[in-house]
Order: structure tokens, then sequence, then C-alpha cells
């Protein structure tokens, strides 16, 4: 069993998907960069084709899409952290970070 939390990088300048295993570890990061989808395995143990994986990585994939700044394309002129993470998290449906902006 795996748990997604979407978390917006500043460093990579995108949105991310890190999923978690039963212990709360991170295990994978999904995200979208301009060459398409990326997932960045960092348990080496994971058995990648185990189906609740790739059901997950599925389901990451998914909710990523609504956030309409993820591959971090034209950033604002001279943002501060605050207001890229604000930028990053924005979604489709006019929210970011479960707040109307």
């Amino acid at each position: 069993m795996y748990s997604i939390t979407i978390a917006g990088n500043l460093e990579s300048c995108r949105t991310e998907a890190e999923i978690s295993d039963a212990t709360a570890a991170v295990v994978a990061v999904v995200y979208e960069g301009l060459d398409g989808w990326h997932t960045v395995v960092r348990d080496e143990h994971l058995n990648q084709i185990d189906a609740d994986f790739k059901s997950t990585v599925g389901v990451a994939k998914e909710m990523l899409s609504h956030y309409i700044n993820r591959r971090g394309e034209n950033v604002p002129d001279n943002p501060t952290r605050g207001a890229l993470a604000l930028w990053l998290m924005r979604k489709d449906d006019g929210t970011a970070m479960g707040r109307r902006i």
C-alpha cells in the first residue's frame, strides 16, 4: 500500500508526487518534464512491476496533471520562494494548496 504527497520542488522548479510506502518512507518521485513523465525510484529494492506500485504511479500522474505549472515553464520574474511555491501548486480549478486564488 502506497500514499501520494504532492509537493512543489523549488530547487528543480517543478511539482512532484512523492510516493511513500507503509512506513512513510519516500520510495519514488513522479514528475513531468519537458521531455515527458519521469519516475525516480529511491528504494532500489522496490519491485517496480508490482501492480500496486504501477497503479500508484498512474494515480500520481493523474493528480499531477491538474497542476498547471507542474513543469516549471515560464516562471514569473524574480518570485520569492513563497510565491514560487504557490505558483507551482496552482491547479486547473483555480485553487492552490486548497484555497481559491
